[in-house]
């Protein structure tokens, strides 16, 4: 083989060289880049905030669960609001919110697990989803009213604005947090306290949660007393008109054997169609008209939810009466009962919000 070959062969052999380390040094620098950046940022508060912000906003549970740790933050927060629900109630001896207290500690185990399940299913459908079918937190099955105390927490009414800054401290840290309130457009900065866990950072408490709770009560109570002021006029009217066809029905439907004949039917029929679904209607288009204040939303929905509940339990009613369906009677009553829980709901809020009880509860 000639001088030349062997030339060239070295000359390749220093050119494979170079590139071999220029390959190895851009390596090592990836290497040592990765694990410089999963140290000093993607080992930090700042880092796993980030990333369950985009979580929420991608709708990815598991980065979200991964994150956040929705058992302790659902049990501290519980804590919080359980205790607002009746804080304030000095009509309530000690002995009887310790006893209030106590029963709340019994079924919290079961609501926080529920719960944590519910405001992820919340996150993905971007609409609360009410519990159904079996599940305890359906209507009063515990002995509270699930709905109410959702509404209470203002967990959906609360919107994040910003993330302010985080502070750092050991293996814990707080994030201050903006987030605007929907129904008065007011600002509140939250304090996320965030824990090292396995070296992931996740948000353990909302810190000042309770002061959250008071902060906003005084604002949205405000706007829901004057609601309901002025709305006062248009409820005392209805509850007369009401009343007055409630005692008509009863009439109508009363029978010396309990069996309504075919004529009785016709009255009845004709007087629901007439007069007692009219009047639900013409309410809820006075209702509707009034202007609804900062923290009034609430109530004005649940009043027209309880109009809607309402109308279609009596149109049920009617279709069981003229074609004589048991199952019709049966979607009857049903829509009647949940009628029945919305009142309790606006009776509750009413009553803790501290409206003047003279003014009549209505749905």
């Amino acid at each position: 083989m000639s001088n030349i070959d062997w030339q060239e062969m070295l000359v390749k052999g220093r050119r494979r060289t170079r590139i071999q380390r220029i390959v190895g040094i851009i390596v090592l620098a990836v290497v040592l880049g990765f694990g410089l950046w999963n140290f000093f940022f993607a080992s930090t508060p700042e880092y796993a905030l980030n990333q369950l912000n985009k979580a929420i906003q991608t709708k990815d549970q598991k980065t979200i669960t991964k994150y956040c740790n929705l058992e302790s933050i659902c049990g501290k927060a519980y804590d919080d609001l359980t205790r607002d629900m009746f804080a304030h109630d000095t009509k309530l001896t000690d002995d009887t919110k310790v006893m209030f207290e106590t029963f709340y500690m019994k079924i919290k185990p079961q609501l926080v697990e529920e719960t944590g399940q519910l405001i992820l299913d919340y996150i993905a459908n971007d609409n609360w989803q009410s519990p159904t079918g079996n599940n305890i937190l359906k209507g009063r099955q515990l002995g509270i009213d699930y709905e109410f105390l959702i509404e209470r927490s203002q967990l959906r009414n609360t919107e994040l604005v910003k993330i302010d800054h985080i502070t750092r401290t050991g293996n814990t840290a707080i994030a201050k947090v903006q987030v605007r309130d929907k129904y008065t457009d007011t600002i509140f900065t939250l304090q996320l306290l965030m824990a090292k866990n396995d070296g992931t950072w996740q948000v353990t408490e909302i810190q000042n949660y309770r002061g959250y709770l008071d902060f906003l009560g005084p604002i949205q109570e405000a706007g829901l007393k004057k609601y309901i002021s002025a709305t006062s006029d248009i409820v005392n009217k209805y509850n007369s008109i009401l009343d007055t066809q409630q005692t008509r029905f009863k009439k109508l439907s009363q029978s010396s054997d309990g069996i309504l004949t075919a004529s009785m039917r016709s009255k009845i029929v004709s007087y629901v169609r007439s007069d007692i679904i009219p009047a639900l209607e013409k309410r809820q288009e006075e209702l509707d008209k009034v202007e609804i204040n900062d923290g009034a939303q609430y109530i004005a929905a649940q009043r027209k939810e309880s109009t809607r509940l309402s109308v279609a339990a009596w149109g049920h009613f009617i279709t069981a009466l003229e074609t004589d369906t048991p199952d019709e009677f049966n979607i009857a009553d049903s829509f009647h009962k949940d009628s029945l829980d919305v009142d309790h709901r606006i009776d509750d809020i009413i009553k803790n919000t501290a409206i003047s009880r003279e003014l009549p509860s209505i749905p």
